[in-house]
């Protein structure tokens, strides 16, 4: 009996203390991508593009998130097709600490840039589309406040999925977003500040000790009863 109480009291605080980590952590952000757009450069016309729309949205704590989305374009006839030839981009992603909205801090942008190839562009095709990028695909910056703490924002590009022939399908660029405790401008730990000494215990903290009482008891009975026995 005793050693299931036990067992049951290591699960709980294990689980409780699981809970809080992972609390701690899951702070919540937003992104928003800013596109742009590419023409072929094998004559002036223009007459075929790849377009890179940004997304935009929320999440808590780390994340994957399709940062830009692709599209291709063109007039060009099958006869005479154009072609991309590394033909250089570049794409700006903004983040928000969602909780340290106000501060100067609250947001920042990182710039990815690359360059873009394909052969055969037209209105009924596309060949070989290649990405290189010319920028690191693994950037970060440090947001937050003096008040709420300062996290650092990793993100990493891990995919590249280029676009179909025009009408046909549409690319993306995927990205993981990885968030930690970080030291701000002043030197701080990037934690909140600690509560006040005095205040009231947390509820996980009152049911640990509700958990615990028991054994104590259960603890002092048996020795009582052993000292009885002598």
């Amino acid at each position: 009996m005793q050693r299931s109480l036990v067992s049951f009291i290591a699960v709980a605080i294990a689980s409780l203390s699981f809970a809080a980590g992972a609390r701690a952590e899951d702070f919540p952000w937003s992104y928003k991508g800013d596109g742009t757009e590419i023409f072929n450069n094998n004559n002036d016309a223009k007459s075929s593009s790849i377009s890179f729309t940004g997304s935009s949205g929320g999440a808590t704590g780390d994340s994957g998130i399709v940062i830009f989305n692709l599209a291709s374009f063109s007039t060009a006839e099958l006869s005479a097709p154009d072609s991309f030839t590394t033909v250089p981009y570049g794409l700006t992603l903004t983040l928000g600490d969602t909780k340290s909205l106000g501060s100067d801090k609250t947001s920042g942008t990182l710039t990815f840039s690359g360059e873009f190839s394909a052969t055969k562009v037209s209105k009924d095709s596309f060949l070989s589309p290649v990405n290189t990028f010319t920028s690191p695909t693994l950037q970060s910056l440090v947001l937050g406040s003096d008040a709420e703490g300062f996290r650092k924002y990793s993100v990493e590009i891990l995919s590249f999925t280029p676009p179909g022939k025009p009408g046909s399908g549409v690319g993306s660029i995927y990205a993981e977003v990885r968030i930690n405790p970080a030291e701000g401008p002043g030197g701080g730990t990037g934690e909140p500040p600690p509560p006040p000494t005095n205040h009231t215990p947390e509820p996980s903290t009152l049911i640990l000790a509700g958990l615990g009482l028991p054994i104590l008891g259960l603890v002092w009975r048996r020795r009582q009863k052993k000292t009885q026995e002598d």
